[in-house]
């Protein structure tokens, strides 16, 4: 008898254990998965790849803008605008907002899509890079690969990045040593990275 008693109680607070662990899931997948402002304007330093360019360093800021999320996996994503003061990109004002997906290694590939009037009745899709984003869990510490633009003797327009000389951003930082610390750091899967030459590359 004192079993039977005592079985509905046990229920219904096995029940309430069941749910509040629901609730609980529920609520740490929203916290990590929600998605997060990012507003964060970052004063840093241009700088270009290799001992031969050491003195080609500008001062530069980088105002960032928009929000980013985590995928069930980890992976973030970012969308919204990335601004530099004294970059010019050749994507109308209107179409800047772009989404940028990092992978497991922290790599954000940069890519603006949008579409083109040709003339008064069609468009074209186009689409520009302008390098890799890397950034902290804050958004407050980031470095960039920045694209350099050529122009093809047909008139193509395209971008590239060279590992040996490329053209870098990094803040917040006021020298080039500071700048290669962060982008080091913030890049450190990336370069190390068995994919990547081995994994020994080293910015420098």
């Amino acid at each position: 008898m004192l079993v039977q008693r005592y079985r509905k109680p046990l229920k219904v607070g096995l029940i309430s254990l069941v749910l509040l662990a629901i609730v609980i899931a529920i609520g740490s997948i929203y916290e990590y998965t929600r998605k997060h402002l990012v507003d964060v304007t970052i004063q840093g330093v241009n700088y270009q790849l290799g001992a031969q360019n050491s003195d080609n360093v500008n001062t530069e800021i980088v105002t960032i803008k928009g929000e980013w999320s985590r995928s069930w996996k980890g992976l973030r994503t970012f969308k919204g605008t990335i601004d530099f003061a004294n970059r010019t990109i050749p994507v109308p004002e209107e179409s800047r907002e772009v989404t940028v997906r990092f992978d497991r290694n922290g790599y954000g590939a940069i890519t603006y899509n949008y579409l083109e009037l040709v003339n008064e009745r069609d468009v074209k899709p186009r689409g520009y890079s302008d390098g890799a984003f890397f950034a902290s869990s804050d958004f407050n510490s980031v470095s960039f690969l920045l694209h350099t633009e050529v122009n093809s003797e047909e008139g193509l327009r395209s971008s590239y990045w060279d590992g040996g000389e490329g053209l870098m951003f990094a803040g917040p930082a006021t020298t080039r040593e500071q700048a290669l610390t962060i982008s080091n750091e913030l890049m450190e899967q990336y370069l190390t990275n068995p994919e990547f030459l081995n994994g020994r590359f080293f910015l420098k």
